[in-house]
Formats: C-alpha cells, structure tokens, sequence
C-alpha cells in the first residue's frame, strides 16, 4: 500500500469483526487510516483483541458488544458507536449467522433470528447513520452478501442474502448522491473451519474454476477498494468475489463428438 491514508479522520463500523472476514476488513480499514468500530455478538475478549492489534500499528479502535437480531439492538450499537468514535462514514455491515434448516423443520424463532441480523439490521444501521453521512458530504456502506443467494438450497439464510442484494440497491437509490451502497458477495471462504470440512471443501475448489477459494484478506481489501475514490461512480452493486463458482454452465453432453 501506497503512504496515501485514504480513510484518515474517517469512523468505520464493521460489523461482526471480531474474527475471520469481519477481522481483516477491520484491520484494514484501520491500516488504512479510519478509527475503527470493532463489533461482536458476544465475545467481547476478542473484539477487543482485534481493535488492540489496529491500537498496536498506530490506528484508533474501540471494541462493541452487540446482537443485532434483538429488537433495539443496531440502533443502540450505532449511538454508542457515535458517541465513542464520533460519526459513522464507513457502514460495513458482515455479520451474518448462518442457518440452512429445511423450511419444513425451520422454527420461526431462527427465521426471525437469521433475517433480522442478515438484513434488518444493515437497514436499521443504514437507517441511523445515513444522516451524519449526509451531513459531512460523504459516506461509504459495504453489506456483506454470500453466493448462498443465488441458490435455492441454503433455507432462510440463502433468503435474507438474497434480499440484501435488493436492499443494496434500493438504498443506493434513495441515498445517492453523497452516499455509495455497493455489495461485496464472496463463495465459500478460505478458513480454519473450512479446513475441517473436507469433503465440502475439495467440492468447493473443483467447482470453482479458478481453483481455490476466496481469502479473508482479498474480501477485505475489496471492501476497502468499495470505499475508495477509485469507485466513487459505483453504486448499488454487487461485487462477486467466486472464482467464477456460480457462473452459469452449459453441460458437457459431447454433442460435437457424436
């Protein structure tokens, strides 16, 4: 990276960044130059360990606790956010817990649960902290979708990414011009949990072609190109980080050898 800070005097919130994915954008954005909201559900130990480690390379992060699938919840982390750091303009909204129960034995209170912190919450948050955005001429909001959108095999997750890909584009709408609302959509990520699944995992490479899978640091750095001047024309877009997985195929029937 250049010694150009693109983000300094800048507030991020990132969701849902006290590990994996979530992790790299909020040191990024910290190395970056932006103070940084680091955010967790429920362990605050780690949350605090990553806005430590953005501390020990000369940055500014404070550590937030939060479940946002609780009613109250996104907005209260937003004023407190605003309070510690001072105004929002970088929204990355990544936390997003999975569930891929069948419909048929999906219970309502996982329904609620999946689709208020996978898409309510990047509303309600969006919603909060447009105004300070607008306010200061300029904002950034990233939301974290997942190719389990495109497909119809992933239950209420696969739905509520789905519909956050029509959030994106509907807030870019209302909140342009001085805001930018773009969506960063990885497949399957390079982790140490995927590394324990195997048999998943060597589906996932041959099945994409280019081979591997998406890392933790090239989702990050994407995240940080979104905000940055060189996509100061783009919005309400979906950015599709999958090696090329869920590009459509035509079957290889060997007509031409027949």
């Amino acid at each position: 990276m250049s010694n150009v800070v693109p983000f300094a005097g800048k507030v991020a919130l990132v969701t849902g960044s006290s590990s994996g994915a979530g992790a790299a954008i909020a040191l990024e954005l910290g190395r970056r130059g932006a103070a940084v909201a680091v955010h967790c559900r429920t362990n605050i130990g780690q949350a605090e360990s990553i806005a430590g480690r953005i501390g020990e390379t000369g940055g500014k992060a404070s550590a937030f606790r939060a479940d946002l699938a609780q009613d109250g919840a996104p907005e209260k982390l937003a004023a407190d956010v605003e309070s510690a750091l001072g105004p929002v303009q970088l929204l990355i909204n990544n936390a997003g817990p999975y569930d891929d129960a069948p419909f048929r034995t999906l219970e309502p209170a996982m329904w609620d649960a999946i689709m208020a912190a996978n898409l309510k919450a990047p509303y309600l948050l969006a919603q909060k902290l447009a105004p300070a955005m607008e306010r200061l001429g300029w904002g950034r909001i990233v939301n974290l979708g997942a190719t389990s959108g495109f497909v119809r095999t992933h239950s209420v997750y696969g739905l509520a990414k789905a519909a956050l890909l029509t959030l994106t584009e509907s807030l870019a709408l209302e909140l342009a011009p001085t805001i930018t609302v773009n969506a960063v959509v990885p497949s399957q990520i390079a982790s140490a949990r995927t590394d324990t699944m195997l048999v998943y995992k060597e589906a996932a490479i041959a099945g994409t072609p280019l081979g591997r899978l998406v890392t933790e640091d090239e989702i990050a750095h994407m995240v940080a190109l979104v905000c940055s001047p060189e996509f100061d024309f783009v919005t309400g877009r979906a950015i599709v980080m999958d090696g090329g997985r869920t590009l459509p195929r035509f079957p290889r029937i060997g007509i031409s050898e027949g």
